[in-house]
């Protein structure tokens, strides 16, 4: 039983020890510490060149923050060769800097920083669990260390950190040989941690300084490196969200480096996979401006026109629908959706203005039979002119809610109508008891017959077609039962 939870525990500190070796880089110094080294560094240098670092702290500390897979695309060269990584990254800011630093300047000061830092770190080449072990503990420490602060000075890389390398690799052998004799952090790692972390953070403030230096050689670069950075631009101002921005980074991007109708292809598709579309369009034309035959740039173009004339069409904005279709078309004439929709639009519009023309007849129509109601009520045929707003009732609600003015006009036209009907009816139940006065032993129910008669006899005269006379009767049939309420 005893060896069974031995076993146990053996397994959970394994398991705990693989899981702290993978939260940790593969050397250097641990997430946090290497932020509040990057932090010190851009604090300390502020104040030396009074230059507005600080208003970019976020930005800086969020290259700080890169995750290892981040810091290798941005660098290429930091996983093969760490000094010369830092050297031409220290040459390329050198060569794009302007005078007001923006947001993605900081935030490649940021990601050297932390290269800097995992660089000029304890235990590099210690193994593996000793240097977790040491992380860990310095993770909780970092922050109440007093650090030495020495002269900035323009850092020649290999020189620089073929020193500072010396000195750090001097100590670890120590710090190295008390883990493994259980001393830990309570050894020579306690000691040392104000001068190890100093080491750093000096060497992120000097090479921050010889980047940011007036007086420093400006370098030239390779335009490979030129375009990474260009295209990592891109990737960064995209991923912020901010349209204008991104407009005006790019356009300073195009200040250091002539763009490839593969940079601008490249850049289009970053931006629009970060839903900046309309920039997107941009880079595309700009592609194919530079090179016409670029038919799967014509293609990307087209697709987005005809995504967006789909969705304006499904919300019947068919004219702006039309336009954009017609644009897919222009740019790629090959399209496989392109016609066809134009086409399937353009009936659209023919259908929709058929089905306006047939609405505003309808309106005409059931305001002509409002008018003839009127005539007719004016010259006493109120039956008539009750059965005639009851056809423009029937009228109106045959119209659809399609449009919305005449939509409107429907609904106004309906009030008007079912007001006047309620109106002559109230006529028609006073004529109908004036009928009843005429019959001394009048009782409704017998005699409802012969006011009915009367009335349509009246009524028939006049030379009415069938629908009407239809019409007629059956307002008899409803005012029977009101002219039973009046009694």
């Amino acid at each position: 039983m005893r060896d069974l939870v031995n076993k146990g525990y053996l397994l959970i500190i394994s398991l705990i020890l693989f899981l702290l070796l993978y939260s940790f880089n593969t050397y250097g110094w641990g997430p946090t510490a290497q932020i509040s080294i990057v932090n010190n560094a851009l604090h300390l240098l502020d104040k030396e060149l009074s230059s507005n670092l600080k208003k970019l702290e976020n930005e800086i500390r969020n290259g700080a923050g890169v995750t290892e897979d981040t810091l290798y695309e941005l660098i290429p060269l930091s996983k093969a060769d760490k000094i010369q990584a830092i050297e031409s990254e220290i040459n390329l800011l050198t060569h794009t800097k302007t005078k007001k630093i923006d947001a993605y300047f900081a935030f490649r000061l940021g990601v050297l920083g932390k290269l800097i830092a995992q660089f000029t770190s304890p235990l590099q080449n210690a193994d593996k669990t000793i240097q977790t072990l040491y992380n860990m503990d310095v993770e909780t420490k970092i922050d109440k260390i007093n650090l030495k602060i020495n002269p900035r000075q323009i850092v020649n890389p290999a020189t620089y950190f073929g020193i500072l390398q010396r000195q750090i690799l001097s100590r670890d052998i120590i710090l190295e040989q008390e883990y493994k004799n259980n001393i830990g952090y309570s050894g020579t790692a306690s000691t040392t941690l104000p001068e190890c972390v100093s080491i750093s953070v000096n060497a992120v403030a000097d090479v921050w300084f010889t980047v940011l230096s007036p007086t420093n050689v400006v370098p030239s670069v390779p335009e490979d490196s030129l375009r990474n950075y260009v295209l990592q631009g891109c990737i960064f101002f995209a991923k912020r969200g901010k349209p204008e921005e991104t407009k005006n980074g790019i356009n300073k991007f195009s200040e250091l480096v002539s763009f490839t109708d593969d940079m601008y292809v490249k850049s289009g598709d970053v931006l629009m996979s970060y839903g900046m579309e309309e920039l997107a369009i941009e880079q595309y034309r700009n592609a194919i401006i530079l090179n016409p035959n670029r038919r799967d740039v014509a293609r990307k173009i087209a697709d987005y026109y005809v995504a967006k004339s789909e969705d304006l069409l499904k919300q019947k904005k068919l004219e702006d629908a039309l336009e954009l279709s017609k644009t897919a078309t222009s740019v790629d004439p090959l399209h496989p959706n392109a016609e066809r929709l134009r086409l399937e639009i353009e009936k659209a519009i023919k259908d929709r203005n058929t089905r306006y023309e047939q609405t505003k007849e309808a309106l005409d129509r059931a305001e002509k039979l409002q008018t003839l109601s009127e005539q007719e009520a004016i010259s006493g045929r109120i039956a008539e002119a009750i059965v005639l707003l009851r056809e423009a009732l029937a009228v109106y609600n045959d119209i659809s809610e399609e449009f919305p003015m005449e939509s409107q006009q429907k609904i106004r036209g309906i009030r008007k109508v079912n007001a006047k009907i309620q109106e002559l009816k109230g006529q028609l139940l006073d004529t109908a008891k004036n009928f009843s006065g005429k019959y001394p032993n009048f009782n409704i129910n017998s005699s409802l017959g012969e006011i009915n008669k009367e009335l349509t006899e009246s009524i028939l005269n006049e030379k009415i077609d069938e629908s009407f006379k239809a019409g007629i009767q059956s307002l008899l049939d409803d005012v029977k039962g009101e002219i039973l309420e009046i009694k």
